[in-house]
């Protein structure tokens, strides 16, 4: 069984930011999916990836599949759609020389873990703080800023940067929207002892401080004072909180983010690519988890048997206790964002000259501008371009007919709408007879095409925009 869904989601942003890409109402395009087995469910979940598929290849646009984390959704598997763009707030690892790519959250370093500790002198640290979800445990990861001849660290050329995903792994109730863990913490603890000592109340948690380091910091560093050695009012109130709660994890480990030309978890070859993009859509396998909590069940047909004994079977079954054959649905859940589609690819996009849209989301697929003198002519391209004929699609076209407006005008207001084709009749048809053709995604501009060959040249180039 399969339900499709259309409608505005309202999302709780509280800081709605990046023009239409992060908006609190958006347009959504859903399909929930319910099989009566895994195997049945792993074939739907195929078919709705070969749809997306096929959907993102009609756009001409760039896009990446990626495998994903469910997150709070949950279940057993889950993939990603990305478009590539530097205004995106994803991060996507992709190997150059395989079929790897993965969201940052779900990467993993080959031999992060169990790394041999190293031994070059440390100038200088640099702390990362996380905060629990409960805000009992306040997490330091201590990494390496510089050598003590202030160089950078070989090989690498800026300091490594954390891998926050790879915390939330050793830390699972690493709790990663709190933008000041410190603060919060410190703030939390102080308020609680306060209203302890007036309410004479104990609380069942203990707040304590766990410090990890990378293993570029080297063992007889191993016991810096925490904050990276920074003794301010803030760190000695959290020394203050903990008390002797500290711990050490005993972990040597690449604490780091991938870089460009990092080892391929998959392949071994240093190959790593890295991405910013935007999601624009995602589908999930759910398993069962959603339906058992919403008892959404139903009854196994028992098996069909054929010959004398199909009357007899069918009495005995009637007679079976209706839990013997129940079974929770296999659900799946895909998405996307349509209107966050159409933003991020005009946000992508544009140019300084305006916006250039791929042919199936233009509002017209070519626009036909004309001088004042051959308006004539162009609604005779027109006619040619937009009605059907032997070996030829009509075309979806506009002809822009103001005699208001010069020719500049025109030009500068198809260029800001973003027409994926643009047929000029200006100076060159009034004294050649040839249309002067503009393609922006494929770098065509004002190119010569004599009328009878427009069709063979527009046709040529359509399938590529």
């Amino acid at each position: 069984m399969k339900k499709k869904s259309r409608r505005s989601s309202i999302r709780d942003e509280p800081r709605p930011r990046q023009g239409l890409l992060r908006t609190r109402e958006f347009l959504m395009k859903d399909l929930y999916t319910f099989d009566a087995t895994p195997q049945d469910a792993a074939k739907t979940y195929n078919k709705a990836r070969t749809a997306y598929k096929s959907f993102f290849d009609e756009l001409r646009i760039p896009y990446l599949v990626v495998k994903a984390d469910s997150g709070a959704i949950g279940g057993d598997l889950s993939h990603e759609y990305h478009f590539p763009t530097t205004s995106g707030e994803d991060t996507i690892l992709s190997c150059n020389s395989c079929s790897y790519a993965v969201n940052e959250e779900l990467a993993t370093k080959p031999g992060s873990a169990g790394m041999e500790r190293s031994t070059v002198d440390l100038a200088s640290y640099k702390s990362w703080f996380g905060l629990s979800k409960d805000r009992s445990l306040l997490i330091e990861a201590i990494l390496p800023q510089g050598t003590a001849s202030g160089k950078v660290l070989p090989p690498q050329q800026e300091a490594p940067e954390l891998n926050p995903y790879l915390l939330k792994t050793l830390y699972p109730e690493l709790d990663l929207g709190i933008e000041d863990p410190v603060g919060t913490f410190v703030g939390h603890w102080t308020k609680h002892q306060s209203s302890s000592e007036s309410q004479a109340t104990q609380s069942p948690l203990i707040p304590k401080l766990s410090r990890i380091y990378d293993y570029r910091v080297p063992q007889h560093s191993i016991n810096i004072g925490s904050f990276g050695g920074d003794q301010n009012d803030l760190a000695k109130r959290v020394y203050e909180i903990v008390g002797n709660n500290t711990t050490m994890s005993e972990l040597s480990q690449d604490l780091s983010r991938f870089q460009p030309g990092d080892k391929c978890p998959d392949c071994g070859n240093y190959s790593i690519e890295v991405q910013q993009a935007i999601e624009l859509g995602h589908t999930f396998y759910l398993g069962d988890r959603y339906s058992k909590s919403m008892n959404a069940s139903f009854i196994r047909p028992p098996s069909q048997p054929t010959g004398s004994n199909a009357a007899v079977s069918r009495k005995q079954s009637q007679s079976l206790p209706a839990k013997k054959d129940q079974a929770y649905f296999q659900m799946g859940c895909h998405g996307i964002g349509i209107s966050r589609m159409i933003a991020a690819v005009a946000d992508s996009l544009a140019t300084k000259q305006g916006l250039q849209w791929p042919r199936v989301m233009a509002p017209f697929e070519a626009a036909i501008l004309a001088t004042e003198e051959n308006i004539g002519a162009a609604q005779e391209v027109w006619d040619l371009l937009a009605k059907p004929a032997d070996g030829w699609h009509a075309l979806d076209a506009v002809l822009d007919d103001r005699k208001d407006k010069g020719l500049g005008w025109k030009l500068k207001d198809a260029d800001l709408i973003g027409f994926p084709i643009v047929i000029v009749l200006g100076s060159q048809f009034s004294q050649q007879g040839v249309c002067e053709v503009s393609i922006p995604r494929l770098g065509i501009r004002l190119e010569k095409v004599a009328i009878g060959d427009l069709r063979d040249f527009v046709g040529a180039n359509l399938d590529q925009i």
